[in-house]
């Protein structure tokens, strides 16, 4: 995959401009909420500075229990401190997200599948970090 921008999200010296908000699974349904805020233009170029900017994003992308990383356009503390969101899960074990009190457009929920594959693609564009 080529990366569209000139300089990647984790080297910009910029503002942040989403906040990032891991979900783990504890076990016992318990759900471990994780918050960050980050750069990007759009929400996949947040993920990226996680991913890539934060070593903690990249332990986050591998923990058996991740549920979804949900990124949000702006910035909001008492969001970051006590995000709303709903998680449940199917019979099937599947894992159901609801957000309250935000525009839809401005929140985008990554599974694990899709964190994987993009912190893949970024190693493999950019090998030396």
């Amino acid at each position: 995959m080529t990366f569209t921008w000139k300089t990647p999200p984790w080297q910009r010296h910029e503002d942040c401009t989403h906040m990032a908000v891991t979900l783990v699974h504890t076990g016992g349904g318990n759900i471990a909420t994780s918050a960050t805020s980050l750069r990007g233009h759009d929400p996949t170029e947040a993920l990226a500075d996680f991913l890539m900017g934060d070593p903690g994003g990249r332990a986050a992308a591998s923990v058996p229990g991740l549920v979804a990383v949900v990124v949000r356009r702006g910035i909001d503390v008492m969001w970051m401190a006590q995000p709303p969101i709903q998680v449940s899960s199917s019979a099937s074990g599947e894992w159901t997200l609801a957000v309250h009190g935000v525009d839809e457009a401005d929140v985008t929920a990554f599974s694990p599948d899709q964190v994987q594959d993009l912190l893949t693609r970024l190693r493999t564009a950019y090998p030396s970090r």
